[in-house]
């Protein structure tokens, strides 16, 4: 062992407190690091999981290929597979409620949309099929029973086509022919089977037995990801697929090609499953994506520096007198410097593998834990697996070691430039002479304020030392806070809210008998009665908020025009909801009163300020409007005398103002506007409420939603539980927090590691400063005031500065979530809150130990000590 390492081990070993938390500071930030890299990959390999179980691992599809031209596709250069499929259409077996949709795979495509077979055997020939087990038609046949099926084309009562996973209440089968087959197989529910209505039967496509001039999907994966585009759209010229241009308003991305900023008929991305694979057709989402990986992984870096760099500063300054003489003997700058970096050694030796370790093992039995308490999360159903990578644990490693020597640093040249005359001393970190105090700061806490003040001032150093960690901690979990929020609105933007687990519905509208027995059931939390009508919207120049006026006039819904010499748009998506008195009352209000006899009286309405729009790559929630409590809207209900249209027009009070979404809606209205009253205000406009459809929305009781069950079935009502969907929704939404916040308080401890190790070190490196006061006359009560005080302006000081900060990052991550998805900017009050409290908390608990002890040790003996 050379000079080096025993000096340094006798020292660490001498303070062996403030060796173990600098030692935890790095466990912790270390272990963050790590656990954000494999978290990171794990939420990549369980994302790319899910979105192949209900997507499939082709990269795209091309529809309706005649079979002759298949070969434009398979023998294109830079394909690695290839898979065939066709829709064959939608059968119905005896019972009405229920539809087969019914597709054929080849066995390339059996495996690349993961159907996976639980009983039975998968399909070799046309006349058989395998059948998903939530089949209602399993409930009569089981497996080599031969079933005859109407197959055709779902249409509404309009003729429009329908291909949802959900049934419309009047729909039909058009072009209907018989199919015959044989139920070979049940397969596990496949992941693009969304409800138990219409559910999957799968034949068997053979290429070899159809004619030249059949279609067939065929579906392909590229060997580089990247390069999916540019190979497809050749294939798209090739096989002369019509071109478009993205219009105004769409909002299928899945069938851009970002080679040319078109999309191809009858072409069709796996879009989220090329993001996932950093290959997304538009470069705001990859690039989003990094920059808020690499934002995260900074933030965490700098709490690392801070906390790192804060112990050898105070191992510094403790041990000043210690390098003069070894200076004065004859130490060079080079060895003195070696110390330094000898102790920064050490402590990673021991704090990284012990982090690394913690970073690892922690996240898999977290993941354990999630995936035993909530199974019926989407995570848990899939399994979400921890995927060790070297790469990150080596990555960590370098980023904290290099972060370690960084922060060591710069002690290391200070502790290198010490003279043994100022180390005698002991005065170059004080400010010597009169040092001005604050007559705000005297008239407020006298005497033990101003010593306090000017302790502060005399030792900038250490003053400027300890305020940085503080605003550090403030910064950080302001930050990560907001960021948390930013991305838990972002999933539910991206994947929309359920907010009811009841729909129940008629063919005629439903009476007010059962509607009022549905009310005093208790447990019911919302009954919101559908009675949607359509209305435009005259909006004035005036009224439009101006970050929106480019996005109104580059699409179809809106017009311009003149009225009465003022120019106003003409906004055609817009509804006017009738949803009840009890769904009115249980409406969250922002701003002003929806008082029901006032509304009467003056045509009131609640507006719902938030509006939704999608783009190729990007998705917005924000609000169109600058429309204020009082203000009146300009609106008309159209109808119709053959094709000429006729406008009627109403006026509407804005008397209150909500961000609720509409229970039974799982976002706001598309590029259109909401307002929401009560019956009686709709009749004065000739809208009748008379649903014939009900969104309910219970405590989740089992034997609440069978009463209200019962009572559908008492007068003939549909009824449709999505009591599970809601439940994973749910609990994948709780999963997600837990991460979030688990990871906050992480941070949070890394914080106030440092913040406890700064204080509690500084009072007692002040020991024989704190002695002198005492021995002055300064009383017990005296002496204490003037520590909180001090602790108490670090505190104050600290607010000053990181809120701003912290607020200022969370509008960043906000701009660089914005390229995604924009929801406007919203502000982590909470975490502000607690961290205002939790930062003067912190500080006089830091504050308090190291007192208690130095308040029962010997005045003298203290005044003679040079170093703790």
């Amino acid at each position: 062992m050379n000079l080096y390492t025993a000096l340094t081990l006798r020292y660490l070993k001498e303070n062996k407190k403030r060796t173990i938390v600098t030692i935890i500071g790095i466990i912790l930030s270390t272990a963050l690091i790590c656990g954000i890299g494999n978290i990171y990959n794990s939420f990549m390999d369980y994302q790319v999981r899910e979105t192949v179980q209900r997507n499939g691992d082709f990269h795209a599809t091309f529809y309706d290929v005649q079979n002759k031209d298949i070969g434009k596709i398979t023998k294109s250069a830079g394909i690695s597979k290839y898979g065939y499929s066709d829709n064959l259409g939608f059968g119905r077996y005896n019972d009405e409620k229920f539809l087969l949709q019914i597709k054929s795979y080849d066995k390339e495509s059996f495996d690349g949309y993961q159907i996976s077979l639980k009983e039975g055997k998968l399909p070799t020939n046309n006349k058989e099929i395998v059948v998903s087990e939530d089949s209602n038609l399993l409930k009569e046949k089981k497996i080599g029973d031969i079933i005859t099926i109407s197959v055709g084309k779902r249409v509404t009562k309009d003729g429009d086509t329908l291909t949802g996973s959900w049934m419309d209440e009047d729909e039909k089968l058009i072009d209907t022919h018989k199919e015959e087959y044989k139920i070979v197989g049940i397969i596990s529910k496949p992941g693009f089977e969304d409800g138990r209505q219409i559910t999957t039967a799968i034949s068997y496509l053979d290429i070899n037995k159809m004619g030249s001039k059949d279609d067939v999907n065929v579906s392909i994966t590229a060997n580089n990801p990247k390069e999916i585009y540019n190979i497809a759209g050749v294939i798209a010229k090739n096989l002369g697929l019509k071109v478009e241009g993205i219009e105004n308003g769409e909002s299928d991305s899945s069938y851009y090609n970002n080679e040319n900023g078109t999309y191809y008929e009858n072409l069709q991305f796996n879009e989220h499953l090329l993001r996932l694979q950093s290959a997304s057709a538009y470069d705001n989402i990859n690039g989003g994506i990094d920059k808020i990986i690499i934002l995260v992984t900074s933030l965490v870096i700098i709490c690392t520096i801070a906390t790192v760099y804060n112990a050898f500063s105070i191992s510094i300054s403790e041990r000043k007198r210690q390098f003069g003489i070894l200076n004065s003997i004859g130490a060079t700058k080079s060895q003195t410097t070696k110390l330094v970096l000898m102790e920064a050694f050490l402590v990673s030796i021991i704090g990284i593998p012990l982090g690394l370790l913690a970073g690892t093992v922690a996240i898999d039995i977290v993941f354990k834990i999630i995936g035993s308490l909530y199974g019926s999360s989407l995570i848990g159903e899939l399994g979400l697996r921890v995927v060790y990578s070297p790469a990150v644990i080596i990555l960590s490693a370098i980023i904290v070691i290099i972060t370690i020597l960084i922060s060591a640093i710069l002690p290391a040249r200070q502790a290198s430039k010490i003279s043994p005359l100022e180390s005698i001393k002991n005065s170059s970190n004080l400010k010597i002479g009169k040092v001005k105090d604050s007559k705000i700061v005297r008239a407020l806490f006298k005497a033990e304020g101003v010593l306090a003040y000017k302790n502060l001032r005399r030792n900038k150093k250490k003053f400027r030392i300890t305020l940085f960690s503080l605003i550090i901690s403030v910064v950080i979990f302001i930050s990560f806070s907001g960021f948390m929020t930013l991305f838990i609105n972002a999933n539910k933007v991206q994947f929309g809210e359920v907010n009811y687990d009841l729909r129940l519905s008629s063919s005629t509208a439903m009476d007010d008998k059962p509607l009022e027995e549905l009310k005093n059931i208790p447990g019911i939390n919302r009954v919101a009665e559908i009675n949607d009508y359509s209305m435009g919207v005259y909006l004035p120049e005036n009224k439009i908020n101006k970050n929106n006026e480019d996005l109104i006039n580059d699409t179809a819904y809106f017009s311009k025009e003149k009225i009465d010499n003022k120019t106003v748009y003409d906004i055609l998506n817009c509804l006017i909801k009738l949803p009840g008195d009890f769904e009115i009352n249980k409406i969250n209000l922002k701003e002003g009163s929806f008082e029901k006899k006032e509304a009467i009286k003056e045509n009131g309405v609640i507006f719902v300020r938030k509006s939704y729009y999608e783009e190729p790559g990007k998705k917005y929630e924000f609000e169109l409007t600058n429309y204020k409590v009082g203000d009146t809207v300009k609106a008309y209900i159209s109808d119709y005398d053959g094709e000429k249209e006729i406008r009627k027009e109403i006026d509407l009070k804005i008397m209150a103002i909500t961000d609720d979404i509409s229970t039974g809606n799982s976002g706001y209205n598309y590029m259109g506007l909401d307002f929401i009253t009560y019956d009686e205000v709709g009749k004065k406009f000739g809208l009748e409420a008379n649903a014939n459809e009900v969104y309910i929305s219970t405590n989740g009781d089992e034997n609440i939603r069978n009463t209200v069950k019962d009572i559908a079935n008492q007068y003939a009502y549909n009824v449709s539980d999505i009591m599970e969907n809601v439940k994973s929704m749910q609990d994948t939404l709780m999963v997600m927090q837990i991460f979030v916040y688990g990871f906050v308080t992480v941070i949070s401890l890394v914080s106030i590691t440092n913040i406890v190790n700064t204080i509690s070190t500084n009072i007692n490196l002040r020991k024989r400063e704190l002695a002198i006061i005492k021995s002055i006359g300064v009383t017990p009560g005296g002496f204490n005031k003037m520590i909180y005080l001090e602790s108490l302006l670090y505190g104050a000081l600290a607010l000053i500065y990181g809120i701003p900060l912290g607020i200022g990052l969370v509008a960043l991550m906000n701009v660089i979530l914005g390229d995604v998805i924009q929801m406007g900017l919203v502000l982590p009050w909470s975490a502000i809150a607690i961290s205002a409290i939790g930062i003067f908390v912190i500080t006089f608990i830091s504050a308090y130990i190291p007192m208690k002890k130095i308040n029962k040790e010997n005045i003298i003996e203290n005044i003679r000590q040079e170093s703790i």
